[in-house]
């Protein structure tokens, strides 16, 4: 599969339609918006016991990696100003950002993948939003 701008957008309301059919409160949060990191990362929590169970397929996390990871590089696309950039392999697309001379880029599938991995600490997405806003409105 080969991402590109327009089903970029579909996998990340992909996400938003399959928590909605589980949850529409949670999924009212998932608007794209700053605030729906704090959402996105409350799911995550939610399955962190499962993702740390070594009986949990393999299938499950790598499915949750992507459709996450396409509503987080979309959310950061949105919110911070910042352009997609795909790779051959799906899962090492980023989002490059203006920022001094030559642009920041951040991985949101790597992101996730240590955040399903490792758990929250260290890796709290909200916190990782919050890092990188702070980095680029930084005169």
């Amino acid at each position: 599969m080969k991402l590109d701008d327009n089903n970029i957008r579909e996998y990340a309301e992909s996400l938003v339609a399959q928590v909605r059919a589980g949850d529409t409160e949670m999924a009212a949060r998932l608007d794209f918006g700053e605030r729906s990191v704090w959402a996105l990362e409350a799911l995550l929590r939610l399955s962190d016991e499962r993702f740390a169970d070594p009986a949990t397929p393999e299938a499950g996390k790598d499915l949750t990696v992507f459709y996450a990871g396409c509503y987080l590089g979309e959310t950061l696309a949105r919110c911070l100003g910042g352009t997609w950039r795909f790779a051959e392999n799906p899962l090492e697309s980023s989002v490059v950002f203006p920022h001094g001379d030559g642009g920041l880029q951040v991985f949101p599938f790597a992101k996730l993948i240590k955040r399903v991995t490792d758990g929250a600490k260290g890796n709290d997405l909200v916190d990782y939003f919050e890092g990188l806003s702070k980095t680029l409105n930084a005169t």
